[in-house]
């Protein structure tokens, strides 16, 4: 199960670096949260698809030029996945370039992810999981 819980997540990743945020390999009740966001509104935890992509949303209306790209896809068994992601976008106001490297950890059951957890911080995520670099 573990692989494909690593197939899975890696489709969510092609999806997204070609724009495409669907819903497909989330389960409908999915807990996503936002640890250590760098502005508190950023931050925070909400339960089911339509909340998710409400915060997604929020999230993605000020960025241009998104780009977001898995640079390392670690499968910690059972059932989670660590991805270590960076993010380049620029503001669609300001101009100001933007690069980000956040932790992405999955949990998912019978092929659907049912928890999302994004860290602001590389380090953190790894500290959650049990590694370090």
């Amino acid at each position: 199960m573990s692989q494909e819980n690593v197939g899975v997540v890696r489709r969510v990743y092609q999806q997204w670096a070609s724009g495409n945020f669907s819903a497909e390999f989330f389960d409908p009740d999915v807990e996503h949260s936002r640890v250590g966001a760098e502005t508190p509104d950023m931050e925070g935890r909400w339960l089911g698809l339509d909340e998710m992509w409400s915060a997604m949303r929020a999230y993605l209306r000020p960025l241009a030029d998104l780009r977001i790209e898995a640079e390392r896809i670690i499968d910690l068994g059972g059932d989670r996945v660590l991805v270590l992601s960076r993010q380049t976008a620029r503001g669609k106001q300001s101009g100001v370039p933007i690069d980000h490297e956040i932790g992405d950890l999955f949990t998912l059951r019978d092929g659907r992810i049912v928890r999302f957890d994004s860290y602001w911080d590389r380090a953190v995520a790894l500290e959650a999981v049990g590694l370090s670099e």
